[in-house]
């Protein structure tokens, strides 16, 4: 977090100075009056310059950026890593030549790195987003893998009337599921089970 202390004739051309030498706006720094200077007796006895101190705002979402770019290119070499952001949730996209090895089996590495990642974002006080992160649009391709694998064993409930239990997934993919099959059939439903790391969705037949 970068700081500045910037005298001038008055307060505004002190904090101009301070901006120039931070190359940033107005509204990304903290400012504090330290002297408000004086044109002194004549403009000559008792004069003072004007001084501030400029500092840095925080940008929780960039700080975040930058924490899950370390470990990107810890992992997969030179990436980049592009941000999304609306008003309750804030989506990264990884690009690069290695950036598959970002996923790992089932996306659970990607599901790390968005768990970490949202941990970065969301630590300051009064802050809270929803965090995405993705690499070669995996989300999507798992999207419509889910939705796929719903429907067929929502057909083999239908058929069979007998309950399946899905393997143990993040509450984002389970939520896809479930959105899948929401209107599907008013026979079938679903509903998680299991805590934390076995945490999974089942599908059921209304009886």
């Amino acid at each position: 977090m970068r700081n500045v202390t910037a005298a001038g004739r008055n307060v505004d051309e002190a904090v101009q100075s301070g901006l120039q030498e931070l190359e940033l706006t107005k509204d990304k720094v903290e400012i504090t009056v330290i002297e408000e200077g004086n044109k002194g007796f004549l403009g000559i006895f008792g004069k003072k310059q004007a001084v501030v101190k400029l500092v840095e705002k925080i940008d929780p979402i960039q700080q975040a950026k930058a924490y899950l770019q370390t470990i990107v290119e810890a992992i997969a070499g030179k990436s980049d890593v592009t941000v999304q952001e609306n008003k309750k949730s804030v989506s990264f996209h990884i690009t690069g030549e290695k950036a598959a090895l970002l996923i790992g089996k089932r996306g659970q590495t990607l599901n790390a790195l968005e768990t970490l990642t949202q941990l970065a974002l969301n630590r300051y006080p009064g802050q809270y987003k929803n965090v995405t992160v993705d690499a070669e649009n995996y989300r999507s391709k798992r999207k419509d893998t889910l939705s796929q694998l719903a429907i067929r064993l929502a057909d083999q409930v239908l058929k069979t009337k007998k309950t399946v239990h899905l393997e143990p997934m993040p509450s984002s993919e389970r939520k896809i599921i479930h959105d899948t099959l929401s209107g599907y059939d008013h026979q079938i439903k679903t509903y998680s089970m299991g805590e934390g790391e076995n945490r999974h969705l089942v599908i059921s037949h209304k009886r």
